[in-house]
C-alpha cells in the first residue's frame, strides 16, 4: 500500500519533509469537530502514534508526517495505514494481544485528557471513556463513535468503507470485552472488601458503583494488590478494593439492607447481592484485631527507625529530582572550586569565542551578564561573525566591550588570522569557544583552567564540564532542569552529537591546529571544532570536569519541529569531514533518538547515524559453544548460515561440542557439519567457557573472531558486515551488540562495571527503540564492556592479551577480557546497529537464592582486587548511583 501522508510539508532543519497529498479546506476539516482548524503540534503526533497505533514514532519523518495539519488530515494519516488494518484491528476482531499492551498497561491520564479534548467525539463517547481505562474498550468506543467518523475526510471514509473496517468494527461487540471475575464480601464492622478483573483485558483496572438498596453509596477503583491472585487468574494480581461504607448511611446499616455492586462501565451487577445489618461482636473483633496490627505496626517502624540513618547512605533520588535538589544544594556535582586551585589559575586571560550559533540575544545577554560576576575577573571576548550581520541587539551588547578595548568583532574565516597575530586575542593562556550562549557559575572560568593545569604527567591541552538546561513550561507542565553529566572523552561516542559542548576550553597551540586542519578554515560548530581536536590531540588530552559549571535554556514549542527539547544535537557534515580526513568512506544522516523517563516526560537527541563501507571484508571465524540444546541452536545456526550468505568476506563457523549427547544435538550437529559447512571442535571437561572458546580461537582460521552464544538468533543478516565495519574504526579493539529478549525489550546496550556492583547491563527491560540517558542506547559509542553472548574482537587483540583468562570459568570472562583489552589501550565499542536476539543462559541456568548471592558477592571481592581503579567506568558519570539502574538516579 503506498504511504499517503495527509500533511502539508514541514521544515526541518534543512531538510523538506512532504507528507504527501493535502486534502481541500473544507473536505478536511469536520463541522462539528472542536479543535478542527487548529493545526496539528507534536504532542498531538505521538499522542495519535500511542493511540491509534499502539507504539511510539519510529522515525523523525514519521513525526513531522503528523504534525502541521489540520485534524481531519491527522486521523487520516493513522486510520489509512495498513498497520492500522492488519496489525490494530485485526487484534481488537481476533481478540489477538494488542500491540498497545506493549506500550502501557493501559491508557495513562495525559492521553485521556488529550483524547477527550483534542477528537471530535460526541458527549456519550466522552462519558464511556471516562469510566474506562481499557485500550480493548477504548478504541471500539472511538472508532464506532458517529462524531468521529462524520469528522474524517471524504476521502479517509471512502478509504475506510472500502477496506471493510466498518464492517468488521459492526460485528465487533463491546461486551465481549468485559468479562468480569472476582469476589466481595462484607466484614462486619463497614468495610466492602474482595478484588474485580476483566477477564478480556487484564490490564483494565475496573471501577465499581456501590449502592444501599436504592441509594448510591459511592465508587471504587479495584487496583490494590491481592496475594496470590497473579498466579490464581495471571496479570500482576493489582485488582482489589476495600470501600468503607460512609457514615451517612448507617441508618440503613442499622436497620438491614441490601447492597448492590455493578460495573461502572457497563452497569451490569458484580457478584450477587450481600444482606447488611450492624453487627457489634464482629465489629468489636475487627477492633481487635486493628490493634494487634496496630501494636505490629509499631514496632517495625521502630526496627525502621533503627535502620534507617544506615538506609538513608543508599537512597538516591531520580534524575527529576535535579532541579529542587541543585536548588537546595544537594548535588555533588556542584561541588565549588577549592581555593588552591583557583589560586593557581588566578593570573591566566581567558579569550571567550562567541559562534554565530551563540548570538541569541537573550541568551547573550545572560552570559554576558554571569562573565561580569567570574571570579577569574580576566577575560576577553571574540565574535566570530560579520559585523552588519550582528543585528540591533546583539550589537549594542558588544559595543560596550568594543570600546573598552575587551572585544573584537571579525569574520570566522579570520580565526586563524586573530590566533597568530592579534594582541588582545594572542594574550590569552586559554579560549573558551561557545556554541550556544548560556550561564556560568561564578567559578566556570577558574575551574576550567584549573582542569588544564598539568596534575598528571599528560597535560590536558581540551577541557569540557557537565552543564544543565531549562526546558521552558509547555501544556500546562512547569519549567524541567534536565542535568546533561557527561562520560569521559569517547572519540567514538563524539560521531554521533557534540555531547562536550556547547562550551570548550582549548589551548591557543590546540585551537590553532584544529583551524589549519581544514585548509584554514575555522570550524562550523562546537561538533566540528571537537572532531578536529580529537584528530590533533590524544584522548588524554582531553579531560572531563565532572561539575555542572554552565546551565543553558531552551523554549519548547511543541507546534514546530524546531521547538522540540533535544538535549544534544550532532552535525552529520561534521562527521563526514572527520570520515574524509581519517580516509573513511561513509554515509552520514541525521535521526531523532526517544527518550522517556519515569514521569513520561520525553526528550531528543538529534544524532548522527554514520554506516561506515570498508575498503574490504577480513576473512571472520563465528564460534558457537553448545551442549545438548538442539532448539536453540538450530536456530542460532540458521541465521550465521543466512549472515554467510549476507557477509562480503570468508565466513567460517566453529561450533564447540561440548560433550553433547541428546540425540537431536548429535544429529544437528552431524548434519551441519555434513550438509552445510560447518566446522565442528569438540570439547570435554567441567563447563569453563573461558577455556574452551580460547582453544576455539586456536583452531580457528579467521582474522575477525565473533563469540557467540547458542541461544542468540540474528534477525538482521546483515549484522556481522556493521560489527567489521566498526571494527575497522582507530583504536577499537572489541565490538558489542544490542541484545533483545524474546520479548523485544533490551538485554544488553553495553556494560557499566563499577566497585559496588562489578557490572551491570545498560538498558536491561527498556524498550528496543527506547533511547534511554542520552539516547545512549541507540547510539555507538564506547563501553567499559561488553557481554561475551555476542562479542567480536580482532584476532591480533586477543592474542596479545592473551584470550579469555581460564581462571573465570563461569562469570565474568568476558568482562575480564574487556578490562585486559582496554588496559592495553584499545577500545570497547557498543554498537546498536548490531542487534540480535538472546534468550540468556538458557543452556546452563543461574544459580538462585542464597548460592547465588554467594557466587555473586566472591566474583566481586575477587573482580576488585585483581583489576582495581579499571573497574571506574570511564563512561558513568561520578554524580549517577553506582548502587541503581545505569544513568538512572542521582548519587546520595
Amino acid at each position: 500500500m503506498p504511504r499517503l501522508g495527509w500533511c502539508k510539508p514541514v521544515e526541518v532543519g534543512k531538510t523538506r519533509m512532504d507528507g504527501g497529498l493535502s486534502l481541500d479546506e473544507d473536505t478536511a476539516v469536520p463541522a462539528q469537530g472542536r479543535n478542527a482548524l487548529a493545526h496539528t503540534n507534536l504532542e498531538d503526533a505521538f499522542n495519535g502514534y500511542r493511540l491509534f497505533l499502539g507504539r511510539h514514532p519510529a522515525n523523525v519523518e514519521e513525526i513531522t508526517a503528523a504534525t502541521n495539519c489540520t485534524l481531519g488530515e491527522f486521523l487520516g494519516h493513522y486510520l489509512m495505514r495498513g498497520e492500522f488494518l492488519t496489525g490494530v484491528v485485526a487484534s481488537l476482531a481476533g481478540m489477538g494481544v494488542l500491540p498497545h499492551i506493549a506500550l502501557a498497561p493501559a491508557p495513562d491520564e495525559g492521553l485521556r485528557h488529550w483524547a477527550l479534548e483534542r477528537l471530535p467525539l460526541s458527549a456519550a463517547a466522552r462519558d464511556r471513556l471516562a469510566s474506562s481505562r481499557s485500550w480493548r474498550f477504548w478504541l471500539p468506543t472511538i472508532l464506532c463513535d458517529e462524531d468521529f467518523r462524520a469528522g474524517l475526510p471524504a476521502a479517509v471514509a471512502e478509504w475506510l468503507a472500502a477496506s471493510g473496517l466498518q464492517g468488521r468494527l459492526a460485528a465487533l461487540e463491546l461486551a465481549p470485552t468485559r468479562r468480569l471475575i472476582g469476589e466481595a464480601s462484607h466484614n462486619g464492622a463497614g468495610t466492602v472488601m474482595g478484588w474485580c478483573a476483566n477477564a478480556s483485558d487484564l490490564s483494565e483496572r475496573v471501577v465499581l458503583e456501590l449502592h444501599l438498596g436504592d441509594r448510591f453509596i459511592g465508587a471504587v477503583r479495584c487496583e490494590r494488590f491481592v496475594p496470590g491472585l497473579a498466579e490464581r487468574i495471571g496479570s500482576c494480581g493489582d485488582h482489589g478494593f476495600a470501600f468503607d461504607i460512609p457514615a451517612a448511611h448507617a441508618d440503613l446499616v442499622a436497620r438491614g439492607t441490601m447492597l448492590r455492586i455493578r460495573d461502572a462501565q457497563s452497569k451490569a451487577p458484580f457478584g450477587a447481592d450481600i444482606y447488611l445489618k450492624t453487627n457489634l461482636p464482629a465489629a468489636l473483633d475487627d477492633l481487635g484485631r486493628m490493634l494487634d496490627a496496630i501494636k505490629s505496626m509499631k514496632a517495625m517502624l521502630a526496627s525502621i527507625e533503627r535502620q534507617l540513618p544506615h538506609t538513608l547512605q543508599h537512597i538516591s533520588p531520580p534524575l527529576s529530582a535535579y532541579g529542587s535538589l541543585k536548588a537546595q544544594g544537594l548535588l555533588a556535582c556542584h561541588r565549588p572550586l577549592d581555593g588552591q586551585a583557583a589560586a593557581a589559575v588566578a593570573g591566566l586571560a581567558v579569550n571567550v569565542i562567541l559562534l554565530e550559533s551563540a548570538l541569541e540575544p537573550a541568551s547573550l545577554r545572560r552570559l554576558l551578564a554571569s562573565l561580569d560576576g567570574q571570579t577569574q575577573e580576566r577575560w576577553t571576548l571574540t565574535v566570530l561573525a560579520n559585523a552588519e550581520t550582528l543585528g540591533n541587539e546583539v550589537g549594542a551588547l558588544i559595543r560596550p566591550l568594543t570600546a573598552a578595548g575587551r572585544a573584537v568583532v571579525a569574520a570566522p574565516a579570520a580565526l586563524p588570522r586573530l590566533l597568530a597575530t592579534h594582541a588582545l586575542v594572542g594574550a590569552a593562556g586559554a579560549h573558551l569557544v561557545v556554541g550556544q550562549a548560556g550561564s556560568l557559575r561564578p567559578d566556570a572560568l577558574a575551574a576550567f583552567l584549573a582542569a588544564l593545569a598539568p596534575a598528571s604527567a599528560t597535560p590536558a591541552s581540551v577541557a569540557y564540564s557537565d552543564h544543565d538546561t531549562l526546558f521552558g513550561a509547555h501544556n500546562g507542565k512547569p519549567a524541567q532542569l534536565r542535568p546533561i553529566l557527561k562520560p569521559d572523552f569517547d572519540p567514538v561516542m563524539l560521531l554521533a552529537y557534540d555531547y562536550a559542548g556547547p562550551m570548550v576550553l582549548v589551548t591557543p597551540e590546540v585551537l590553532l591546529k584544529a583551524c589549519v586542519l581544514a585548509d584554514g578554515m575555522p570550524p562550523s560548530s562546537l561538533h566540528d571544532l571537537m572532531l578536529r581536536v580529537g584528530d590533533c590531540v590524544p584522548a588524554s588530552a582531553i579531560r572531563h570536569i565532572p561539575s555542572v559549571l554552565y546551565s543553558l535554556e531552551q523554549p519548547i514549542d511543541l507546534r514546530s519541529p524546531d521547538g522540540l527539547p533535544r538535549l544534544l544535537v550532532g552535525e552529520a557534515e561534521a562527521v563526514t569531514g572527520w570520515a574524509e580526513r581519517r580516509g573513511l568512506a561513509a554515509k552520514v544522516r541525521q535521526t531523532l533518538v526517544v527518550s522517556e523517563n519515569e514521569e513520561a516526560n520525553q526528550s531528543l537527541v538529534e544524532a548522527c547515524d554514520i554506516t561506515l563501507r570498508p575498503a574490504t571484508h577480513p576473512a571472520v571465524s563465528i564460534i558457537v559453544p553448545t551442549r545438548n540444546s538442539p532448539g536453540l541452536l538450530r536456530n542460532c545456526l540458521d541465521s550465521l548460515l543466512r549472515t554467510r550468505q549476507a557477509y562480503p568476506g570468508p565466513l567460517q563457523i566453529l561450533v564447540i561440542d561440548h560433550q553433547n549427547e541428546d540425540p537431536d544435538s548429535v544429529a544437528l550437529i552431524a548434519a551441519m557439519q555434513a550438509q552445510r559447512g560447518i566446522d565442528v571442535l569438540p570439547y570435554k571437561g567441567p563447563f569453563n567457557w573461558a577455556l574452551k572458546n580460547t582453544l576455539a580461537a586456536e583452531q580457528a582460521s579467521g582474522e575477525v573472531l565473533v563469540f557467540l552464544n547458542d541461544d542468540t538468533l540474528a534477525a538482521d543478516p546483515g549484522w556481522l558486515g556493521c560489527a567489521v565495519a566498526t571494527l575497522g574504526l582507530p583504536e577499537v579493539g572489541v565490538v558489542g551488540a544490542r541484545l533483545l529478549y524474546g520479548d523485544g525489550s533490551i538485554q544488553h546496550a553495553g556494560v557499566v562495571t563499577s566497585h559496588e556492583q562489578g557490572a551491570v547491563h545498560e538498558g536491561r527491560g527498556m524498550h528496543a527503540d527506547e533511547g534511554g540517558y542520552l539516547g545512549r542506547n541507540l547510539v555507538l559509542r564506547s563501553a567499559a564492556a561488553v557481554t561475551g553472548a555476542c562479542l567480536v574482537t580482532r584476532r591480533a587483540v586477543f592474542e596479545n592479551v592473551g584470550g579469555f583468562d581460564p581462571a573465570w570459568p563461569v562469570d565474568w570472562n568476558d568482562i575480564v577480557y574487556c578490562l585486559a583489552v582496554r588496559k592495553a589501550g584499545w577500545r570497547v565499542v557498543y554498537d546498536p546497529k548490531v542487534r540480535l536476539y538472546h534468550l540468556e543462559s538458557k543452556t546452563r541456568g543461574n544459580l538462585l537464592g542464597q548460592p547465588g548471592y554467594d557466587s555473586y558477592h566472591n566474583n566481586l571481592r575477587r573482580i576488585v582486587a585483581e583489576w582495581g581503579e579499571m573497574l571506574d567506568d570511564p563512561f558513568h558519570n561520578a554524580a549517577f548511583n553506582r548502587m541503581a539502574f545505569p544513568f538512572s538516579r542521582i548519587a546520595p
